[in-house]
C-alpha cells in the first residue's frame, strides 16, 4: 500500500511504549508539492476517520484503549512546504488526541 491509496490503512501495530501506531507509508518523491501535499491530506483524512469512526477498535481490537499516533514514514525528505504542511496538520491532529510525527526512513 502507498500514498497514492488513499482509503487504505497502511501498517497498524502496537510499539514498545505502548502506542497504537498507525504508519502511512509515503513512498513519492516531491517534484510535484502540491499534488504530494493532497495526497497527504487526503489520506491523513482516511486515518483520521478510521480512528473517530471506531472502524479501528473493530478491525484492530488489539489498540482498543491505547494511545494512538499516526506516523508518516516519508521515503525522501519534504521540501519546506511540506515541512509547513507537517506542522499544521500536527497541531490539529493533536487536537483530535492523537499523536502526530513524520520520519524519513529512506533518502535517496
Amino acid at each position: 500500500m502507498a500514498l497514492s491509496d488513499s482509503e487504505k490503512i497502511d501498517f497498524i501495530g502496537i510499539s514498545p511504549d505502548g502506542y497504537c501506531v498507525l504508519t502511512v507509508a509515503d513512498d513519492l518523491d516531491w517534484d510535484d508539492t502540491e499534488a504530494h501535499v493532497e495526497r497527504l491530506k487526503a489520506k491523513l483524512n482516511t486515518y483520521v476517520h478510521f480512528v473517530h469512526s471506531g472502524e479501528m477498535e473493530r478491525a484492530y481490537p488489539a489498540g482498543k484503549g491505547s494511545e494512538l499516533k499516526i506516523l508518516v514514514a516519508l521515503r525522501s525528505a519534504p521540501p519546506p512546504p511540506g515541512v509547513e504542511f507537517f506542522t499544521e496538520a500536527k497541531d490539529k491532529i493533536n487536537t483530535l488526541g492523537i499523536e502526530f510525527s513524520w520520519q524519513v526512513f529512506h533518502a535517496g
